[in-house]
């Protein structure tokens, strides 16, 4: 989330609104008072691949982009700084239509613009700043590193790193965290510095944050007393002086201060770093409501009134297609509340000024002489403060709007402002560890229970949404934690196995919107915008697998009924094909709390407050009268040029499994459940690699070896599929390109975050040029990779089938392609190699680079020397000399 404006507004006015903090590490060895800080882990993310300035265009550094995540978190403990990591959880619905407009305006429209570019123009420096792209697997990168410093045997950060995450929304997560540590937030969103709750000490903007140290001589004639003997001249005259020369500014430079690059430090490889120091400004709310002028409670309302991330998507973000779940369509408000000549700090000003004089008025308006003269209506409550605000806000007139139209409006701000609203953290639960959880820096216990650290079972909302049961179930769920251990309940025995390991990093976010949301959002990155998007091409087949085993397992939410009454509704009207209607929503009467009663619905609760229970007799009745509705993933995937929703149905896990015999007379157990020699076998064979030489690979070359199998089958079927098809043809890999892609891994041992020093550095090596071809099979390993790591973690089998990607250069890759690199495969292990060939040899294409270059030497000139005036070739080819063949 983001307030619009908000951060430019607290940079303008940093005088008034921040205090500065200072971190330093101690200089003996004394125990320095340690500052809990919550990081939130996507901005930590962002910043530093902004501030580490690592080439993205080639599909991402991920071994160097793990080393300076290392470098980093090392120093900020050594500057006395204990780290909780808070990552976001599984998209919320709300959420969506920003999701979208992001999705659209970066990873589509981005590539769209590289691929339309010229290769010269698109490799300047200038291009790729202004184009920055996110690789698509640094989250996985990010925190696989923090895991791995967490497991150190050395102990160093026992107590001193956590990573949590989030039930939906990172944000208020983190604040109710931090005010449960006495912690600031470090971050770059500026949400921070209006989420408030007791012990939260405020927010440290990530790019407000310096590192400086003084860089200690090298040798003693380096020193600062170096004009004893350096800086003069080592004759004397005759009247014993000696000749004093100005030092170089280089030799000056050598013992000034250093400053890091944002959060990450300064390089301290040689040890001769001292003074290490870190400076951050903190802003907190209490500090921009004086400031405003306003109650901090009303912070959120001024936050939703701007503008945010629910409240500013673009209209025409809808995917066409797509079933839209939300009540209204998610046009952008703050055109309805400001003029177009207002800044964007300018609005919030404005806002604030608006908030103040109702609240001024309400005040005035309870004093009994003059109360009944200044307001014709008192305000009450939080809802007529919003409904007064928005009245005052308005720049049309009220009665040129459209029926209903202004409640729309309440109610999007409405919706806008809980999302600031807190996680109640509750106390510690009886059932929780003490022994297997963290603590707070007065050793009192952490987690409040098992499932969360925030929340107790009842209240967990990733509790909530893995307890789901589908309308067949005649009791609802029952929120005792001690369900989960209910050897009679395979299904409650799996959502206790998935929240364990979503709690310790083990289940990526994105695998639980599929049960959350019944969504699904494949990573977008750059690829070639007229061929089929790789998420569709390899990554679907894979996440098919997964949603039949998370069908059978903890049930995603099923298809809506009302759409298709909703449909039938506007068969009538008109269809205009370049406006994304929504086949839900209906401008006549609507209903402004179909969203409460929905919510109600989902909790079996009825109008008045009390327990719903339907008659057996017209339960059972209805049940045998209707089909069960089947289960559908929508997915959110790239189709040409724009993002598409398109509806997935979930297979039957029966159907997907036909090739898994199982040989036990007992019924067979949720897959989910199995021994893992079995849950490998399935793996295995789901990815039609179930052969001697991959099951004997090492875990950390398992998924590498997996990636290239599935994209070279995947391609190789396609070619027979459309054997007349050129493209489908061309778009095969050969033997060659999976040398270099194998090659590109580093050989270091992944758990130590650190790059081996026997292959050269992306810094060290030479400019690569980024060809299109090379682009595609970078997007189509990353797509495989990804869904072939969640389709591992749904079967809990990360410790097994580790993701090696960690030890991954992208521009290694394409140096090894474009033959600016030489020798791939040399070090390759041949066991490696043959895995990967065994069974596929003739899905890997013929090479056509040799023939390329003989076409190439054999073409003859188009333009003669004479005739383009010159004797020195096409080297003086101009723009009129194409005129030089024309006729008339």
């Amino acid at each position: 989330m983001g307030i619009h404006g908000l951060t430019t507004y607290l940079r303008e006015n940093k005088r008034a609104l921040a205090r500065t903090l200072v971190f330093q590490a101690p200089k003996g060895l004394g125990e320095v008072k340690r500052t809990p800080v919550v990081v939130d882990g996507w901005s930590f993310i962002y910043e530093i691949l902004a501030r580490a300035d690592l080439p993205w265009v080639y599909g991402g550094e991920y071994d160097t982009f793990s080393a300076v995540i290392v470098q980093t978190v090392d120093a900020l403990i050594d500057a006395g700084i204990n780290l909780y990591f808070v990552f976001d959880g599984p998209y919320p619905s709300l959420k969506f239509p920003t999701l979208i407009s992001r999705m659209t305006q970066t990873g589509i429209q981005g590539g769209l613009l590289f691929f339309r570019t010229s290769a010269a123009a698109r490799s300047t420096p200038r291009f790729l700043h202004e184009m920055a792209l996110l690789p698509p697997l640094v989250y996985d990168v990010c925190v696989r590193a923090l895991q791995a410093l967490i497991s150190d045997p050395s102990l160093r950060y026992t107590g001193r790193l956590e990573i949590h995450f989030a039930d939906e929304e990172g944000d208020p997560f983190a604040v109710a965290l931090a005010g449960r540590l006495g912690a600031y937030v470090l971050g770059r969103d500026s949400d921070f510095v209006v989420l408030n709750t007791e012990g939260y000490k405020g927010y440290i903007p990530l790019e407000e944050v310096v590192w400086t140290g003084i860089s200690g001589p090298t040798s003693p004639d380096a020193s600062i007393y170096s004009s004893l003997s350096k800086d003069v001249d080592g004759d004397e005259d005759e009247d014993g002086f000696r000749r004093v020369r100005k030092p170089k500014a280089r030799k000056r430079a050598e013992v000034d201060r250093r400053l890091g690059s944002g959060i990450i430090p300064p390089d301290s490889t040689d040890d001769t770093l001292s003074d290490l120091t870190l400076t951050c400004e903190v802003y907190t709310p209490a500090a921009l409501a004086d400031h405003l002028e306003l109650p901090a409670s009303v912070l959120p309302l001024l936050g939703a009134l701007v503008g945010n991330d629910y409240t500013g998507a673009s209209e025409d973000t809808s995917p066409s297609g797509s079933p839209q779940r939300s009540s209204s369509r998610k046009g952008r408000l703050q055109h309805l509340f400001f003029e177009r000549r207002l800044t964007l700090q300018e609005r919030i000003t404005h806002v604030a000024s608006t908030l103040r004089s109702i609240l001024a008025e309400t005040i005035a308006s309870s004093t009994p002489t003059i109360g009944k003269r200044r307001r014709r209506r008192q305000i009450g409550s939080v809802m007529e403060l919003i409904d007064a605000a928005v009245t005052a806000l308005l720049i049309r007139p009220p009665d040129t709007m459209a029926s209903g139209e202004r409640e729309a409006i309440v109610d999007r701000i409405v919706e806008a402002t809980l999302q600031y609203a807190l996680p109640r953290v509750e106390e510690l639960d009886e059932s929780v560890d003490e022994s297997s959880i963290g603590t707070t820096e007065d050793g009192s216990t952490l987690w409040a229970s098992d499932v969360c650290v925030l929340h107790t079972p009842e209240s967990c909302p990733l509790y909530a949404y893995l307890y789901r049961r589908t309308s067949s179930d005649a009791q609802p769920p029952s929120a005792d934690y001690d369900d989960f251990a209910e050897p009679d309940d395979p299904e409650a025995h799996i959502r206790a196995l998935y929240i364990s390991a979503y709690r310790r990093g083990a289940l990526n976010p994105r695998i639980l919107n599929a049960v959350n949301t019944a969504s699904s959002w494949p990573r977008l990155f750059l690829e070639d915008p007229d061929k089929e998007s790789v998420s569709r091409s390899i990554g679907r087949p894979i996440r098919e697998w997964g949603y039949a085993l998370l069908g059978a397992g903890v049930q995603p939410p099923e298809a809506e009924q009302e759409s298709e009454g909703a449909e039938g509704e506007d068969e009538d009207k008109d269809d205009d094909d370049d406006e994304l209607v929504d086949v839900q929503e209906s401008d006549e009467d609507e209903d402004f709390l179909a969203p409460l009663r929905g919510a109600l619905q989902r909790l079996d609760v009825n109008a008045n407050g009390d327990h719903m229970q339907p008659l057996p007799s017209v339960v059972s009745a209805v049940d045998a009268a209707k089909p069960p509705a089947p289960k559908v993933i929508v997915e959110y995937v790239r189709r040409g040029t724009r993002l598409a929703a398109e509806e997935v149905l979930v297979p039957s896990l029966s159907d997907m499994s036909s090739k898994f015999s199982y040989t036990s007379t007992q019924p067979m157990p949720p897959v989910q459940l199995l021994p893992e020699e079995d849950r490998i076998t399935y793996f295995l064979r789901a990815l039609e690699s179930d052969v001697a030489p991959v099951r004997a690979l090492p875990p950390e070359m398992l998924m590498a070896v997996l990636a290239v199998r599935w994209v070279v089958r995947s391609l190789w079927l396609r070619a027979r599929e459309n054997a007349s098809s050129k493209e489908r043809v061309k778009e095969r890999w050969t033997r060659e390109e999976a040398r270099a892609f194998l090659s590109a891994f580093t050989a270091s041992a992944a758990s130590t975050g650190r790059l081996d020093t026997s292959v050269a550095n992306v810094e060290e090596l030479p400019t690569i040029p980024v060809e299109d071809r090379n682009v595609q099979l970078m997007a189509q390993i990353n797509a495989a990779i990804e869904e072939i790591d969640g389709f591992a973690q749904i079967l809990l089998l990360t410790d097994r089938v580790p993701n090696p990607i960690s030890r991954f250069s992208g521009k290694r890759f394409h140096g090894y392609l474009t033959g600016v690199l030489q020798g791939a495969g040399e070090r390759l292990p041949p066991a490696v190699w043959e895995a990967c060939l065994y069974g596929q040899e003739e899905a890997f294409a013929e090479p056509v680079k040799s023939r390329r270059k003989e076409r190439k030497a054999a073409a003859p000139s188009p333009l003669s020397p004479a005739k383009r005036g010159g004797t020195r070739g096409a080297v003086q080819k101009g723009l009129y000399d194409l005129l030089g063949d024309a006729t008339i």
